[in-house]
């Protein structure tokens, strides 16, 4: 026999145990079924100033290209083999978009900020996705949609 077995467990590592689990429960729970709320980060908190922003629609063609319409701007296309980051981007936001049930007569917003940030926004969900986490080359996919025309064709990159 050991000496572990004559002495019980400490009772108090026990009950703070408990007390930890229990009380994560309730937050989770609490938060799950809407009794607590987290607030959600919003456009308007940022700091940083928007330096160019561009209201999109983008339509599936039948050769599996996209276009891509900016008021006032000519028309981009994303060929088939390229952009799929871009892609990505939007069948995330389109099914957002028909899990609400919704249409897609609203655009999608995409701003670059002062510092750097670059987000879309689903003007239908109000959904916004901050797109630097992705890294830069994804990032710039999105900031050259939103460039002026002659600024995409002198680097050389096609949208």
């Amino acid at each position: 026999m050991s000496a572990l077995d004559d002495k019980p467990f400490p009772k108090a590592p026990l009950i703070a145990a408990f007390l930890l689990v229990g009380a994560s429960l309730i937050v989770v729970g609490g938060t799950r079924l809407g009794l607590m709320s987290t607030p959600a980060p919003t456009q308007e908190a940022r700091v940083a100033e928007v330096t160019r922003t561009e209201d999109l629609r983008f339509y599936d063609l039948p050769d599996g290209a996209v276009r891509v319409v900016a008021s006032g701007e000519a028309d981009r296309m994303i060929p088939v083999a390229s952009g799929g980051f871009v892609r990505g981007v939007l069948r995330s936001l389109v099914r957002d978009r028909r899990a609400q049930g919704m249409g897609s007569e609203q655009p999608f917003r995409v701003t670059q900020w002062s510092d750097g940030a670059v987000t879309i926004q689903d003007m239908a969900t109000g959904r916004v996705l901050n797109l630097n986490a992705f890294g830069p080359t994804n990032r710039l996919d999105f900031v050259n949609l939103i460039a002026p025309v002659a600024a995409t064709e002198s680097t050389g990159t096609a949208a």
